[in-house]
Parts: C-alpha cells; sequence; structure tokens
C-alpha cells in the first residue's frame, strides 16, 4: 500500500515537473507604454486617447458624457 502511495505521488510530481518545463509561459500583455491619456470633461476621469470621444478639442470617456455637455 506504501509503495502505491509513492509511486502516485512521483507520478503526479513528474507530471508537474513536465507541464511546468515544457510549456514557458507567456509574459502578460501590456497596452503601449506610450499611449496618452486624456481626461473626461464632463466626469474627470481618465481613458486611452483612441478609446475616447472628441468633440471641440474636449475628450468624453462615453456617448452619454458627450451628450451631456452638448446640451
Amino acid at each position: 500500500m506504501r509503495t502505491l502511495v509513492i509511486l502516485i505521488t512521483l507520478a503526479v510530481i513528474i507530471i508537474i515537473a513536465k507541464r511546468l518545463l515544457l510549456k514557458p509561459r507567456e509574459p502578460a500583455r501590456r497596452s503601449q507604454k506610450n499611449e496618452r491619456m486624456v481626461q473626461c470633461a464632463n466626469c474627470g476621469i481618465y481613458v486611452p486617447e483612441k478609446e475616447a470621444l472628441q468633440q471641440d478639442g474636449q475628450y468624453y470617456c462615453s456617448q452619454a458624457h458627450l451628450d451631456e455637455d452638448l446640451l
């Protein structure tokens, strides 16, 4: 019985070691470091420039905030 437990434990350790050694982990993907952040003219939150809405030189985080300022 003791031999069986030892064999199972060794098998689990070998399987885990193989998975760690054979599959190198990919580095976490980061957004571009040089991406410019702009501030919403309505609420003040910062959003990436490419995701922001722009109207008359002002940036907005959502269509709702742009609409509020237009009223």
